[in-house]
């Protein structure tokens, strides 16, 4: 049984038990899917960065992204394995860039390319945030909005937190958190979700997993 199959057993249990709206057993499916694969997600990198001794580098990049990501949403691989392999080769290649790059970068250049990209993610944030995320639309004016201010805000958080642990902690850790934030910016724009689902396509290859129907019960 594959994580895809155990998030369906369990929200079809769930829908039955507490007597919910069959039509929400995909958005309960779809969260079950994404605590499942946060949780592997995270003892996979974790593990990978300690082996690879960039973990620093590579848990502020993680916090810096997922929350940016829960905010704005984005574009998602349609199959698990395809996403996680994508998620840790990103979270990965952010620390990797942090700790090897940072030491060539002055601290003046890390703080305006810090701001750079501050002011470029306000616009993409007032453009296209909320991204479409599956099993989740967006309609509400009301609720778009709520999506763009809370981005807004966390960006202006993240910012100064950057720039704090550039100067105090280690400026490797600030820069891994921008190439982050850069690749979650990405992600919920429209050339995002074309390159998503072309590394998406690229990696069905390798991954071979369906989506199980909604109401398909265990046998």
């Amino acid at each position: 049984m594959n994580i895809n199959q155990l998030a369906t057993g369990i929200a079809n249990y769930l829908s039955r038990e507490l007597a919910l709206d069959t039509t929400k057993i995909d958005t309960i499916r779809f969260g079950l899917e994404i605590i499942f694969a946060a949780l592997i997600k995270g003892i996979i990198l974790i593990s990978l960065a300690h082996f690879l001794g960039i973990l620093p580098e590579v848990v502020f990049a993680m916090v810096c992204g997922a929350i940016y990501r829960l905010l704005s949403g984005g574009a998602h691989c349609d199959g698990y394995w395809r996403c996680l392999t994508l998620g840790v080769l990103t979270y990965l290649g952010a620390g990797e860039l942090g700790i090897y790059l940072g030491p060539y970068l002055s601290t003046d250049l890390l703080v305006y390319a810090l701001l750079t990209g501050y002011l470029l993610f306000f616009v993409c944030v007032l453009i296209w945030v909320p991204g479409e995320v599956p099993y989740k639309k967006f309609t509400s004016i009301s609720e778009r909005s709520m999506f763009k201010i809370l981005s807004l805000i966390y960006l202006s958080l993240w910012l100064g937190v950057s720039i704090i642990v550039m100067h105090y902690v280690n400026p490797s850790l600030a820069l891994a958190g921008l190439v982050a934030v850069i690749i979650q910016t990405i992600s919920y724009s429209p050339p995002g979700y074309k390159i998503i689902f072309l590394l998406d396509n690229l990696l069905a290859g390798l991954f071979k997993e369906r989506r199980c129907p909604v109401n398909e019960t265990e046998h």
